[in-house]
């Protein structure tokens, strides 16, 4: 981490902005990739094709809203450790990543618990059909049981990023994505188990970033 930190300290703007803005952008990408792999799969199962995907499209919000949490807790918190880390308050450094942590549980614990809840009347607020809502349900309620781990990855991410090592940091967004997309494989078209098996697999692949 020291050498990291006095990396950070000593070399130019414009390659430092080089070495953190790509990895970022690389990640960010990997990142929208979940969900394209999802349609794609799930798009070619047959008979309900469209329909499922009708119902993954109105989960799109619920994702959203989880990231951004993500994004909030893990952007917010690498922002404010590399402020204490330049200061030399290492101490203080590590209490907010417990901090963080202990929020991206809480938060994570809410959003499943009040989806799982009010899981019905939030898909029809964004849009489901009475077709679309026994897909677009089916993969919610899977995703929302995961939902800590996929604070955790973008939360860790952000935190590995801060530390000084962002090409670490998309490596594993990367791992993550590919092992989503080979789990959507295995679990849509050889298990056969259609719209599940692609939440089953975005969580899966989300605990193994985190």
């Amino acid at each position: 981490m020291k050498d990291n930190q006095q990396i950070l300290g000593t070399e130019p703007i414009g390659r430092l902005l080089i070495k953190y803005s790509v990895p970022a952008i690389i990640g960010m990408i990997v990142n929208g990739l979940y969900n394209v792999v999802d349609r794609i799969f799930i798009g070619n199962i047959p008979g309900v094709g469209p329909l499922a995907i009708a119902g993954l499209g109105v989960t799109t919000p619920i994702m959203t809203i989880v990231l951004a949490f993500g994004m909030l807790i893990g952007v917010g918190t690498a922002t404010n450790i590399s402020i204490k880390l330049g200061q030399g308050k290492k101490d203080e450094a590590e209490n907010l990543i417990g901090n963080a942590i202990m929020l991206t549980i809480i938060i994570g614990l809410l959003i499943s618990v009040l989806g799982l809840i009010f899981s019905n009347q939030i898909l029809h607020l964004f849009g489901a059909s009475e077709g679309s809502l026994p897909y677009a349900k089916a993969y919610i309620n899977i995703i929302l049981l995961g939902c800590i781990f996929n604070l955790m990855g973008m939360t860790f991410n952000n935190l590995i990023r801060g530390d000084g090592n962002p090409r670490l940091s998309a490596t594993i967004m990367v791992v993550g994505c590919f092992t989503n997309i080979v789990l959507d494989a295995l679990f849509i078209m050889y298990f056969k188990m259609g719209i599940q098996g692609a939440a089953i697999a975005t969580i899966t692949s989300q605990f193994i970033t985190s």
